[in-house]
């Protein structure tokens, strides 16, 4: 179907959008991309993951130099070529943190804390199946350290890492025991994140659409997971890829027949940038 907008900005998730079940980007999404950003139009990355994290997937994008957006709306700023210049930062409460760090030790369950850009973690927890599973899909470091160091500072973003029918339940305590005082959201299936309130990647979009010069009617925005969701909601166009989670398909205003491992980025790409007349496929 052809139906361009007016896009001046794109903000992709990573994982289960951009990159394939390989962690890899498809080819076309890198054509679509580089046409996209020859056009004019500027590209960011939606993600999760921390900033040293999403730089080494940049280094994939064939010298695409994209804004960031990171630790899921905790931080944002803006491309490598200018010095990432810190856009906005919104930290999680030292209350919290302090809270977090004493029931992961309590419950023998890793706690990921972010700050300044590392990822620290009590040595305790050196050597944990989920450690080794966040590693793998992240290629973050760990710094081993005693979290009580820490005590005190404001992370930018703190993990608990659990195995998914755990992390459900904690989801569940957490989500009602911090209302209104934290964002409490489930990711991949052993993470449970905590941002500060009201931050996530839907609330970085004013941010980062005003450091590249345009209105957040101009966004296109694409992913595939439960942080996406108001991402999706609050761009100018959204838009959920086929292998999306589907309490984001039930909400997203455009689906695409493609999915991250065919190249929907650069069919949402294609339909909203060029009208359908990029041929990319």
């Amino acid at each position: 179907m052809s139906e361009s907008h007016d896009i001046r900005l794109i903000v992709l998730d990573v994982d289960g959008t951009l990159v394939n079940d390989q962690k890899e980007v498809p080819e076309v999404n890198l054509k679509a991309l580089h046409s996209a950003k020859e056009k004019g139009v500027d590209v960011a990355i939606g993600s999760g993951r921390m900033i040293p994290s999403i730089e080494l997937l940049q280094e994939k994008l064939g010298g695409l130099d994209c804004a960031l957006i990171a630790y899921n709306g905790g931080k944002v700023v803006g491309k490598k070529a200018e010095g990432r210049p810190l856009v906005s930062h919104r930290p999680l409460s030292s209350e919290l943190a302090n809270e977090l760090i004493e029931f992961g030790r309590a419950h023998n369950l890793p706690v990921n804390f972010y700050y300044e850009d590392r990822l620290f973690c009590d040595a305790t927890n050196k050597g944990s199946p989920l450690v080794d599973i966040y590693h793998g899909r992240t290629g973050s470091i760990f710094e081993w350290c005693d979290l009580d160091e820490y005590k005190g500072e404001e992370p930018t973003k703190m993990i608990i890492l659990a195995e998914p029918d755990r992390r459900n339940e904690l989801y569940s305590e957490f989500a009602d025991k911090f209302m209104g005082l934290a964002n409490v959201m489930k990711t991949d299936p052993e993470y449970l994140e905590f941002m500060a309130l009201g931050v996530d990647k839907s609330t970085s979009l004013p941010d980062l659409a005003d450091y590249v010069g345009c209105d957040v009617s101009q966004v296109l925005a694409v992913g595939d997971a439960d942080n996406d969701k108001q991402m999706i909601l609050e761009a100018g166009v959204g838009v959920a890829v086929a292998n999306a989670n589907d309490s984001v398909l039930d909400l997203a205003p455009y689906i695409t027949e493609r999915t991250n491992n065919d190249g929907a980025v650069a069919e949402a790409v294609d339909r909203f940038v060029f009208g359908g007349e990029g041929g990319f496929f």
